[in-house]
């Protein structure tokens, strides 16, 4: 019983093999993560327990706060007021912008002042050597552009973060997954804990298939891995926080896959969280920060529509008796995507309308579902 709501969990019905069909993908995007909380807080409230979960970058805090609420019957309506609550802290949203730009966000991130100098005196020398070397064959104006400095934020979580939600999602009954990506190898990793690697492993019916450093069977640049405090480190590592070869050569998974569906396709039945829409909403954008937004939108809405197509081939296939139904199944996508234009800024802060839209529009789908079910 859910203390909070006075619901029983539940889920949908179970398949022949006894597991739970229903799985949730989620989408992390800066301040548009409200988005992915809104719909865990209607699935919480609905009762609705996943066998598993698949999440990306600011994702994978939501999700590790969707665990701790489903404990202890609190709203993560709630938490998100706390969270913003620390960001608006004046009410006026262009000194709280300001006070953000000068001194970040305690316990999140700092401006990377120090380093920036460090980093600018490092690329200036190592222009100039370029310059020497190559002499009149050297572009001038590319090498200048060469100093100015990757790293402009400097990440503050205490490795005590790191560690609270590794334990929390290997002790979890749920199966959790979400990736990390190195550019250096051209791999992404997977990290799973315990229960999504027993239930995808049972699943494929191939021993060891999903052991740490076992390469993926259908994305032959995707590695399995254990989650630990280094992995949730890595799938929160933003551009933002440049590359220091003492943290390693690791990005946040969802610039790699920002929703990810693979390891779901088990279940007969996915509810995708999207922070963004499938297409621009509004007119096409004419200034740089638009454009800036529209790049990260079409980046994230490419490499989902791969996933995606892919599950509707084999819906296709399988309608047809191309595919062996002891080895292939439907798959219906319920799709939740965001019905507002945020701009790039926007990204910084949380809002409690994103919230609120995802909630509702989540809260009717899943209510249609166990209508569907029950009847």
């Amino acid at each position: 019983m859910n203390a909070s709501t006075g619901t029983t969990p539940r889920s949908s019905p179970k398949t022949r093999d006894g597991e739970r069909p229903l799985a949730f993908a989620l989408g992390g995007l800066a301040g548009n993560n409200a988005f992915g909380a809104g719909f865990l807080e209607a699935a919480r409230v609905q009762g609705l327990t996943p066998s598993m979960i698949s999440c990306t970058s600011g994702q994978i805090a939501w999700v590790y706060k969707y665990l701790k609420c489903q404990r202890e019957g609190v709203s993560l309506r709630d938490l998100l007021d706390r969270e913003i609550a620390k960001v608006e802290t004046t009410g006026n949203i262009n000194v709280d912008m300001a006070s953000v730009a000068l001194l970040g966000r305690p316990g999140v991130f700092r401006p990377a002042y120090l380093e920036y100098a460090i980093d600018l005196l490092g690329n200036s020398i190592q222009a100039w050597q370029h310059v020497l070397a190559g002499g009149g064959r050297t572009l001038l104006l590319q090498e200048a552009l060469q100093t100015l400095p990757g790293r402009v934020l400097v990440p503050l979580f205490p490795d005590a973060f790191f560690k609270e939600i590794s334990d929390a999602f290997n002790s979890s009954s749920i199966g959790i997954a979400f990736n990390s990506y190195n550019p250096l190898e051209g791999f992404e990793y997977v990290h799973l804990n315990p229960a999504a690697r027993d239930l995808l492993t049972r699943k494929s019916q191939r021993k060891n298939a999903y052991d740490k450093g076992q390469p993926s069977r259908h994305r032959e640049r995707t590695t399995y891995d254990d989650i630990t405090p280094e992995a949730v480190r890595d799938g929160l590592w933003i551009y933002q926080y440049g590359f220091d070869q003492k943290q390693g050569c690791f990005l946040d998974g969802a610039y790699y896959r920002q929703i990810m569906l693979a390891e779901l396709v088990y279940a007969t039945d996915i509810f995708v969280a999207r922070p963004i829409n499938y297409r621009w909403i509004g007119p096409l954008p004419t200034s740089q920060i638009g454009i800036e937004d529209l790049k990260t939108e079409v980046s994230f809405n490419g490499t989902y529509a791969g996933e995606r197509h892919q599950i509707y081939l084999i819906n296709t296939l399988v309608e047809r008796g191309d595919l062996s139904p002891e080895k292939y199944h439907h798959i219906t996508l319920h799709e939740i995507e965001i019905a507002q234009q945020r701009g790039f800024l926007d990204y910084i802060f949380e809002k409690v309308e994103v919230f609120e839209e995802a909630f509702n529009a989540s809260k009717a789908t899943l209510e249609a579902y166990v209508r569907a079910q029950v009847g």
